[in-house]
């Protein structure tokens, strides 16, 4: 019974790490929040996504994903996608007037169909976020706003790390306690 008390524990201790970070693995695997959905730009289909949620200073991101704009295709997704397009994006705090600007390219991105920039606001506040995509007429743009969040006190870090090091307390004393114990050598008394 205690062995098996031991596993659990380990497998808890293997799991925990995984569950934590997760929140942080889903922010860079071109997922998020959808901005801008099934829009048309020029010649141009457009989706827009930012991570994470909520939008938080030094850290944003904006997944663009592009395809042929057709006629009688309400959806978007009969187009092809659009692989090869010069996409920027700004992000303005228009009560500084700080302007930031990151060309977004599919390096950067986890799903290579996606184009990808990445920013580290130091600003709290509304921020203005324009994709541009250079178009053979000339530029197509977009836009939306997204309100940055001071960073909260890490309190799911710090409590998955206190829990992770009560685990490992818990099963260091379980195989100290259920740990086989080598028989003791037998002392033959002298003749």
């Amino acid at each position: 019974m205690m062995k098996m008390l031991g596993r659990g524990a380990l497998f808890l201790l293997i799991l925990l790490p995984l569950f934590l970070s997760a929140r942080s693995l889903l922010a860079h695997a071109g997922v998020g929040t959808a901005q801008i959905n099934n829009l048309d730009i020029g010649p141009f289909r457009i989706w827009v996504w930012s991570d994470p949620e909520p939008p938080l200073v030094g850290e944003y991101h904006v997944a663009v994903a592009l395809t042929e704009s057709l006629e009688n295709d309400p959806n978007g997704f009969a187009g092809e996608p659009i692989l090869d397009a010069d996409v920027v994006v700004e992000m303005e705090h228009p009560a500084s007037g700080l302007l930031l600007t990151a060309q977004a390219t599919h390096e950067d991105a986890t799903n290579k169909l996606f184009y990808e920039a990445l920013f580290a606001p130091q600003q709290t506040g509304l921020w203005e976020i324009r994709v541009i995509v250079q178009g053979p007429d000339g530029p197509a743009q977009t836009s939306y706003t997204d309100e940055m969040e001071s960073p909260a006190f890490p309190w799911m870090a710090v409590g998955g790390g206190l829990l992770a090091l009560l685990v490992v307390g818990a099963g260091v004393v379980l195989y100290l306690k259920t740990g086989e114990k080598s028989p003791k050598p037998k002392v033959r008394p002298a003749r």
